[in-house]
């Protein structure tokens, strides 16, 4: 079955979010349009890249520094539309504003849904300030190897003898 796409002109809200305790969390990335809300499922990894890359773009960008921050809390229900597979960030500089393209991903063979829209500048400083809390608020990085420390007793494998 296939899943729903959008193409959302202009945003009222993008905000990312995290539910659940350190290392069983799943990851969201939420957005409204007027009435529509919308919440897809992404991986840590891409909210890190993504948040990475908002950062470098802020960096040459002459922006008024970032005002108060908005409510970032995820908006419930928070439900899915599709997991994301790809995301795509452009900045236009004319008109301060960032194009986002998001494909889904399905397997191979398979349709995959899209989504597109434009958010400000302003919207997008504060959704990676509060995507940059959400990420170093999980486990820690092991010093030996990098990985997160497992609470739970995980292996280290540069303390296990492997590189």
């Amino acid at each position: 079955m296939a899943s729903d796409s959008f193409d959302f002109k202009e945003v009222t809200r993008v905000t990312a979010g995290a539910i659940g305790e350190p290392g069983k969390r799943a990851f969201y990335f939420q957005l409204r349009a007027g009435a529509q809300l919308v919440s897809l499922a992404l991986e840590k990894d891409q909210l890190r890249a993504m948040t990475e890359r908002l950062q470098d773009v802020f960096s040459r960008v002459a922006a008024a520094p970032a005002g108060t921050m908005p409510n970032m809390a995820l908006e419930e229900p928070v439900t899915p539309l599709w997991r994301v597979g790809f995301i795509t960030l452009t900045y236009s500089q004319d008109e301060k504003s960032f194009e986002v393209s998001l494909v889904e991903l399905v397997a191979e063979g398979d349709q995959p849904a899209t989504g597109h829209f434009q958010a400000s500048l302003a919207q997008m400083q504060a959704l990676a300030t509060h995507a940059a809390g959400i990420i170093s608020a999980g486990r820690p990085p092991c010093p030996m190897c990098g990985g997160p420390i497992d609470h739970d007793g995980g292996v280290c494998p540069r303390l296990n003898g492997h590189h």
